[in-house]
């Protein structure tokens, strides 16, 4: 949402500052429409980035717990394990 949010805010402030429409339906104001996609490229890539860190740590975090549960069970379940082994 702070990605759209910033967005909007971006765009708006682009069409703010050029100049104003004519009653003309079909004139457009001069807005540097490359310039606004780069930005927003960027920012998305941005965000991306960002993103894929969070899911990194929070993977990595997950997996350390993981661990640490599979290293106390092993401790304390000490029931002898019984391979058998099906052959056709």
């Amino acid at each position: 949402m702070k990605t759209l949010a910033t967005l909007v805010l971006v765009t708006t402030a682009v069409f703010a500052a050029t100049p104003a429409v004519q009653a003309n339906e079909l004139s457009l104001p001069s807005v540097n429409t490359q310039a606004v996609s780069a930005f927003a490229a960027e920012l998305m890539s941005q965000q991306m980035a960002e993103l894929k860190m969070a899911i990194l740590e929070q993977s990595q975090k997950a997996i350390a717990e993981l661990e640490i549960t599979l290293v106390k069970s092993a401790e304390t379940e000490k029931e002898p394990v019984i391979a058998v082994a099906k052959v056709d």
